[in-house]
C-alpha cells in the first residue's frame, strides 16, 4: 500500500514541477512584461493674437481650448477675456501694443498618427498632422511670422493651411 503511494508521489512530481515552473514565469512577466506603452503629451503656445484662444481638436474630438492671455498697454492683464490683474506703471512687462499668448500644457495622446486643428470662433483654422513618438513634445505658433515650430523642426504654416510634421 505504501508503495503505490510512493509511485504515485514519484509520477506526480514532474507535474508539480512544471506547475511550480508556470507560478514563477507568470509573476515575473506580470512584473514588467506588460508595461503599457509611454503616451505623447504636447505643451501647445501660440504667441500673436491669432489662434491664442482656438479650440483644440485631436482627431475629430474636442481635446480643450488655449488659455488666452492678453496684457495691454495700460498693464491690464486678461485672462480668458477677464481683466484679472493690472500690472504697475513701469513694469517690465508692460507692452507697447497688446500682447495675446495663448496656451494648453495637459494634452495626451498615445504615440501614433494624430490630426491636430487648431479652430478660431470666426472659422480659421490650421492642421498638423504628426506622428507622435511617446515622451513630451513643445509646440509653438508664431502668429505674426506663420511659423509652427515642433520641438527643433520649424514649418511655414498660414491659416487655413494644413502642415505634416515628422519629429
Amino acid at each position: 500500500m505504501f508503495e503505490n503511494r510512493g509511485d504515485l508521489m514519484y509520477r506526480l512530481l514532474p507535474l508539480k514541477l512544471i506547475a511550480l515552473f508556470l507560478v514563477i514565469l507568470l509573476s515575473l512577466l506580470s512584473l514588467g512584461g506588460c508595461k503599457k506603452p509611454e503616451p505623447a503629451r504636447i505643451i501647445l503656445a501660440v504667441d500673436g493674437e491669432l489662434f491664442s484662444d482656438a479650440l483644440v481638436i485631436i482627431d475629430g474630438k474636442q481635446a480643450g481650448k488655449l488659455t488666452q492671455t492678453l496684457i495691454k498697454p495700460d498693464g491690464s492683464l486678461y485672462i480668458d477675456g477677464i481683466l484679472t490683474a493690472k500690472l504697475p506703471p513701469g513694469h517690465g512687462d508692460i507692452p507697447e501694443e497688446n500682447d495675446y499668448q495663448g496656451t494648453i500644457d495637459s494634452l495626451e495622446v498615445k504615440a501614433g498618427e494624430h490630426t491636430i486643428l487648431l479652430q478660431t470662433e470666426d472659422g480659421k483654422t490650421l492642421e498638423i498632422t504628426a506622428s507622435i513618438p511617446p515622451g513630451r513634445h513643445l509646440v509653438t505658433y508664431l502668429s505674426d511670422e506663420e511659423t509652427l515650430t515642433w520641438n527643433t523642426i520649424k514649418l511655414k504654416a498660414a491659416p487655413g493651411s494644413s502642415v505634416n510634421v515628422k519629429p
